[in-house]
């Protein structure tokens, strides 16, 4: 699959890949707040995962996705860590991903394009915002480091993580039908 609809200048933990990063510390939510979600990358992409560190891509995973119910479902892969995901349009190239996993918090990262369809993954992290805007929309549930509620906090979060020069997190690099 090398066309990717019309917008094939954006796509990707791309999309679960906040599962490889253990997101431990980012922000999240109790249900999924960002809607309209389509199914950017088509109806079965093949995604390879891995975790950049020191300079390196390791720990290699994949994972076949299907599009149900309005959100991307791991199908087939070497990896159990990934969930259902959501990718949103956000600023430029770069997309939202929303990690969906039953039972437990809606987690957020943002997908960065590097080249057609080379993602940098990394959290969004309520540490890249000011102490103001952590005080506005973080919520104080017991057990979450910053609970958001609206798809505007998720937004604003995103936008200061984007902000700051990234160089580790994960890559995903979506491979040509078999």
């Amino acid at each position: 699959m090398t066309d990717f609809l019309p917008w094939r200048a954006y796509a990707p933990k791309i999309f679960a890949l906040a599962a490889l990063l253990s997101l431990g510390g980012c922000i999240d939510s109790s249900q999924p707040l960002l809607t309209g979600a389509q199914p950017l990358l088509g109806n079965r992409p093949h995604i390879e995962f891995y975790v950049l560190r020191d300079g390196a891509a390791t720990e290699p995973a994949s994972e076949t996705f299907a599009w149900r119910n309005g959100r991307y479902v791991p199908i087939h892969g070497t990896t159990t860590d990934i969930h259902d995901f959501t990718l949103h349009a956000f600023e430029g190239t770069d997309l939202i991903v929303q990690s969906i996993r039953a039972g437990h918090s809606t987690e957020y990262a943002v997908a960065r394009k590097l080249a057609d369809g080379t993602y940098l993954l990394f959290a969004i992290d309520e540490s890249d915002a000011d102490a103001a805007t952590r005080d506005k929309y973080c919520g104080n549930e017991p057990g979450a480091t910053c609970r958001v509620a609206t798809a505007e906090a998720v937004l604003v979060f995103a936008r200061a993580s984007a902000a700051k020069p990234r160089s580790s997190g994960g890559l995903a690099v979506l491979m040509a039908d078999h």
